[in-house]
């Protein structure tokens, strides 16, 4: 069995807006994808291809977008390090919350599993 393939930064990024979307629609289509992510539909289209074939959604040509059991797994492991970098820009590096989203979100595909266990740890240790 070959190794899953490495997901772009834009991928994740797809992936988080979905997650995110899903916690409030009955159903995800390709609009709210694009509106969310400031894209054109066919960009989102190419995109949703692309996680189709990695197994992470599914997708129906004009149909609805839904994550699947590896696809919601990706999206909260992005998620998760997106919050830690946010919270830790903003509340231990006193950056502002809009510098801090903008910034987590660039990062948040950079930082390798070691230093985000320690990231947070640390941001953890800094919250009590």
């Amino acid at each position: 069995m070959g190794k899953a393939p490495q997901l772009s930064s834009a991928m994740e990024d797809y992936l988080e807006s979905i997650r995110e979307l899903a916690k409030t629609a009955k159903v995800v289509r390709v609009r709210d994808i694009s509106r969310r992510q400031g894209v054109e539909a066919p960009s989102v289209t190419t995109a949703l291809r692309g996680l189709v074939k990695c197994g992470m959604v599914t997708h129906e040509k004009y149909g609805h977008v839904e994550l699947t059991a590896k696809g919601k797994s990706s999206a909260r492991v992005v998620s998760g390090r997106h919050a830690v970098l946010r919270l830790f820009l903003r509340d231990v590096l006193g950056l502002s919350e809009r510098i801090a989203e903008a910034d987590a979100c660039r990062m948040e595909h950079a930082v390798s599993p070691e230093t985000m266990r320690r990231l947070t740890a640390f941001v953890r240790k800094a919250a009590k």
